[in-house]
């Protein structure tokens, strides 16, 4: 599961949400890149997503999600595989 797909699973309600608006629909209609295997849809114009990262884009687009409900379900997911989190020391304490 990519960290969109986990964001969208965890947001109570927001399958339902994406599937009323016609969030199917949607995507059927999203020209498709396939790239090494995997589908891509055409968002914002020239920007390609995964299917999970294109629900997301509706949903904020459909106002069927806010911004805050994104970034509480964001920072619940671990960091991808690939990224490490890492303390920065501050000179002067910080100031």
């Amino acid at each position: 599961m990519d960290h969109y797909a986990a964001i969208l699973a965890s947001i109570p309600g927001l399958k339902e949400r994406l599937d009323e608006a016609g969030v199917e629909r949607w995507l059927r209609e999203r020209p498709k890149v396939e790239l090494e295997g995997k589908t891509y849809f055409v968002v914002a114009g020239d920007r390609l997503a995964s299917e999970a990262e294109a629900m997301i884009s509706f949903a904020v687009d459909q106002n069927l999600v806010s911004a805050t409900e994104l970034q509480s379900a964001a920072a619940g997911e671990p960091l991808p595989p690939d990224v490490e989190a890492i303390d920065i020391d501050k000179p002067n304490g910080g100031k």
